[in-house]
C-alpha cells in the first residue's frame, strides 16, 4: 500500500519532465553510435533492457534469458543505484526466492526456503567476472561488507538458481551469484564516494578507469568501519557490546586485445556481541574474526576462426581465517585456517552448425594446500590439521536449435577430488518459445558439493570434534519455467521447481560422544532436504523513467535423516519470501524516489523444533526508502532509510551461539538482526 501511494504522489511532477534522461548513462553497457533521432529515452530504455536480458555466468558464455538452462534474474547497476543497495547481499535479497541473513559472524543468502544454519555461504558459488571467489579452506564467499567487490564497481549481478555443477563443479549447488564489474567504457575516468550509515558506519570508495572496450585498465579501493550496536539476547546477556567491523579492499583489472587480468584483495574484521563458541559476553569483544583474501586471475581469449574461440586462464586464490575467542572462565582461544589454491582452465567454443549446434568443452584443475591450527593462547594444546587436495574436471555442453521455436542444451562435467568424492554432473534443458515474446523451459540438473577442508578435517577438541568420513552432498533439480514479455518494458517469469538434496552436512552435537566429548559438535552428513514450490517475478520500466519489480516464492521444505520419512518442520525454512519495489522518474528533473518492501515468513528455530513454539522466528517485514540524485555537475547523492518499520528480524541462531555452562547446555534460539538505519552517500565522478 505504501509503495502504491508513493507512486501516485510522485507521478505528476515526473510527467512534466518526460524528456529528461531517466537512467545514468554511466550505468549502461557500451552502445553503438546513435543516429540523430535515436538519442532519446527510448534508446536508453532499450539498452538497459538488453543488459537485463544477457547472462554470462550460467554457461561461461553470453546467453539470453530465454535460452539459458536456469531461472535467472539480472540486477543491473541502475537498479542498484536507485534502491540504494550497499552490498551484494542486499541486492540479491531483492530477487524472487532469495533471502539475506547476517548472523554477526557471516552474511549468507538463502534460496527457495533453504539456508542451512552454520553455513558460510558455501552452497552458493560466487564469481567475479567469471573467477571463483569461494576459497579452498572453508569454501566461504562474502556477500556483505566483507567481500571482494565495491558495490559502486558493479555493472550487474546475475542470480542463477539451481545446481550448475555441469559447468563449474563443486559449490554451484543451490545457485550462482555472478558479479560483473563495469568496464572502462561504462565507468567515469575517476570517481569517489563517501557515506555514513547510522549502524554500518563510515564507508569510502574510489576508482579510476581508462581505455576502450579492448584495451583498458581500471582500479578500485574501499574502506568501511562499523558503528557498533548495543544489544540484548536472552541467555547470553544484556547490553551486549563488541559489534564492530572494518574492511579494507582493493582491485586492479585490465585487458589488452583478448588478454585479461584481475587482482582483488581484502581484509575484513568482524566482532560478534552474541559470544559464539562459548565466548564470555561480559568482555568486549567476546569474539572477533579476520578474513583475508587475495584473488589473482589472468588469461587470454583467442578467436581462431569465425566458428572457434578458445580461452585459457590461470588463477590463484589465497585465503587466511583467524578468530580470537575470549572464553568464559578460561584463557583466550585462537583458530587459524589457511589455504593456497592454484589452478588452470582451458575451454573452447565451436559453432559446428551455426544456430543449430554449438559445442562448449573444457578442462580445469587446481591444487589446494590447506592447514588448520587451533590452540589455547599460552597453552600447549595446539591441534594442527594439514591437508592437500587436488581437483580435476572435464566438461562439455551441446546447445542449439532444432527449429526456430525449439532449442536445447545438454551437457555434463566429471570431477575427481583426490581426498573426498568423484562425481558426474549432468544437465539438460528444452526450450519452446517465440523468440523475444514468450516461452517455456524444461530444466533438469544434478549437482554436488564436496565438504570443505574445514568441514571435513578441522577439529580443536574444545568445541569441534574430528569429523568422521564425510562424503559429498548431492542435489537433483527439476524445473518448469514460463516467461513472457507481453508489452514493451515488461518482463515476467513463473517457475515450478523441485530440489532434492541429500547427504547435507551440518554441525550438530555428536550422536554417541566418547567420554569428555559431551559438549562437542562436529560436521556430519545428516540427511536429506527437499524444497518444492512456485516462484514468480516481474519487472517493468518505461521510457518516462518508471521502474518497478516484484517477486516471491512459496516453498514447501521437508527434511529427513538418512532415507527416513520426510518431515515438513525444518529449521530456518520460510514458506514464503517476497520483495517488491518501485522507483519514480526524476522528480522535477533532479532525482529518483524509490521504495522497497521485503517479507520473510515465520521460520522454525532449533528450540522450536524441540517443541518450544514460542521460540520460532516470527514473520518479518522490511520497508526501505531511497532518494537517488545521479548527476549534479558531476556529483551524485543517495540518501535513505532501511527497515523503516523498525522491527528487527529475529533470525534462527546457529549452534555456534549455544552456551555450554557445565553441567547444562543452553540453546540460543534467536538472534536479532539490524534495526532502523539511516544512510547518506555522496559521490563525484568525471
Amino acid at each position: 500500500m505504501l509503495v502504491a501511494t508513493l507512486a501516485a504522489v510522485c507521478s505528476w511532477p515526473a510527467l512534466a519532465h518526460a524528456d529528461e534522461p531517466v537512467v545514468d548513462p554511466a550505468d549502461l553497457p557500451p552502445l553503438p553510435e546513435p543516429a540523430e533521432d535515436e538519442s532519446s529515452n527510448a534508446a536508453i530504455l532499450a539498452a538497459v533492457s538488453a543488459e537485463e536480458d544477457v547472462v554470462v555466468g550460467a554457461a561461461k558464455r553470453e546467453q539470453t534469458l530465454g535460452n539459458v538452462a536456469s531461472a535467472v534474474t539480472v540486477v543491473t547497476a541502475d537498479r542498484i543505484r536507485r534502491f540504494g543497495y550497499r552490498t551484494v547481499g542486499e541486492a540479491v535479497a531483492s530477487v524472487a526466492g532469495a533471502y539475506f541473513e547476517d548472523t554477526r559472524i557471516v552474511s549468507t543468502i538463502g534460496f527457495r526456503g533453504i539456508n542451512i544454519l552454520g553455513d558460510f555461504n558455501t552452497r552458493v558459488l560466487v564469481l567475479v567476472d567469471g573467477a571463483t571467489v569461494n576459497e579452498g579452506w572453508g569454501s566461504f564467499a562474502g556477500v556483505g561488507y566483507g567481500d571482494l567487490v565495491a558495490i559502486d564497481d558493479i555493472a550487474r549481478i546475475e542470480v542463477i538458481r539451481g545446481p550448475v555443477s555441469s559447468v563449474y563443479g563443486t559449490n554451484a549447488f543451490f545457485g550462482i551469484i555472478n558479479i560483473v564489474t563495469r568496464g572502462a567504457t561504462e565507468s567515469p575516468h575517476a570517481w569517489g564516494r563517501i557515506a555514513v550509515n547510522s549502524i554500518n558506519g563510515f564507508t569510502a570508495a574510489a576508482g579510476f578507469a581508462q581505455g576502450t572496450v579492448h584495451q583498458q585498465i581500471r582500479g578500485t579501493v574501499r574502506a568501511m568501519t562499523r558503528f557498533p550496536e548495543t544489544l540484548s539476547v536472552p541467555d547470553v546477556g544484556d547490553n551486549l557490546k563488541g559489534d564492530g567491523s572494518n574492511v579494507f579492499a582493493g582491485s586492479l583489472a585490465g585487458s589488452y586485445n583478448g588478454t585479461f587480468a584481475q587482482v582483488r584483495a581484502y581484509r575484513f574484521r568482524r566482532d560478534s556481541p552474541f559470544a559464539p563458541y562459548n565466548g564470555d559476553p561480559a568482555v568486549t569483544p567476546p569474539y572477533n574474526e579476520y578474513n583475508s583474501q587475495l584473488l589473482v586471475e589472468g588469461g587470454h581469449t583467442e578467436e581462431l576462426s569465425k566458428r572457434l574461440t578458445v580461452v585459457g586462464r590461470a588463477y590463484a586464490n589465497v585465503y587466511e581465517f583467524y578468530d580470537h575467542i575470549l572464553q568464559y572462565q578460561a584463557k583466550p582461544f585462537d583458530d587459524y585456517g589457511d589455504t593456497k589454491t592454484f589452478g588452470l582452465e582451458l575451454r573452447g567454443r565451436y559453432e559446428a552448425i551455426p544456430e543449430y549446434l554449438g559445442i562448449t568443452a573444457g578442462t580445469e584443475g587446481n591444487f589446494n594446500r590447506t592447514k588448520s591450527r587451533s590452540f589455547t593462547v599460552g597453552g600447549s594444546d595446539e591441534v594442527v590439521v594439514p591437508k592437500d587436495i587436488n581437483i580435476e574436471g572435464v566438461y562439455t555442453e551441446l546447445d542449439g536449435n532444432l527449429a526456430s521455436w525449439l532449442g536445447y542444451t545438454v551437457g555434463a562435467r566429471y570431477d575427481r577430488n583426490s581426498v573426498i568424492d568423484t562425481r558426474l554432473s549432468p544437465r539438460a534443458a528444452l526450450f519452446i518459445s517465440k523468440p523475444e515474446k514468450y516461452g517455456v523451459k524444461f530444466l533438469y540438473a544434478e549437482g554436488f558439493r564436496n565438504p570443505s577442508a574445514y568441514e571435513a578435517f578441522f577439529h580443536d577438541d574444545v568445541t569441534f570434534a574430528a569429523p568422521q568420513h564425510l562424503t559429498s552432498e548431492t542435489i537433483r533439480s527439476f524445473e518448469l519455467v514460463g516467461w513472457a514479455k507481453p508489452i514493451g518494458g515488461l518482463s515476467t517469469r513463473i517457475s515450478a521447481y523441485y530440489w532434492d538434496a541429500r547427504g547435507i552436512v551440518e554441525q550438530l552435537p555428536l550422536a554417541n560422544p566418547m567420554p569428555g566429548q559431551e559438549n562437542l559438535i562436529a560436521f556430519q552428513n545428516v540427511g536429506r532436504i527437499i524444497t518444492a514450490g512456485v516462484e514468480a517475478e516481474a519487472s517493468y520500466r518505461n521510457s518516462s523513467g518508471w521502474y518497478g519489480f516484484a517477486g516471491g516464492a512459496y516453498s514447501h521444505v521437508g527434511s529427513a535423516e538418512g532415507d527416513g520419512a520426510l518431515t515438513y518442520h525444518v529449521v530456518n525454512a520460510p514458506s514464503v519470501t517476497a520483495a517488491g519495489g518501485i522507483s519514480t522518474p526524476k522528480i522535477y528533473g533532479v532525482g529518483h524516489l524509490s521504495a522497497e518492501l521485503a517479507y520473510i515468513a515465520e521460520r522454525l528455530t532449533r528450540a522450536a523444533m524441540d517443541g518450544m513454539a514460542s521460540e520460532s522466528s516470527p514473520a518479518w517485514f522490511g520497508l526501505n526508502a531511497v532518494i537517488y540524485v545521479p548527476d549534479i555537475r558531476g556529483f551524485d547523492l543517495t540518501g535513505g532509510v532501511r527497515n523503516i518499520i523498525g522491527t528487527r528480524d529475529l533470525m534462527p541462531a546457529p549452534a555456534d551461539y549455544d552456551r555450554y555452562m557445565s553441567p547444562n547446555t543452553v540453546t540460543i534460539p534467536r538472534i536479532p538482526g539490524e534495526g532502523r538505519e539511516i544512510f547518506l552517500k555522496l559521490g563525484y565522478a568525471y
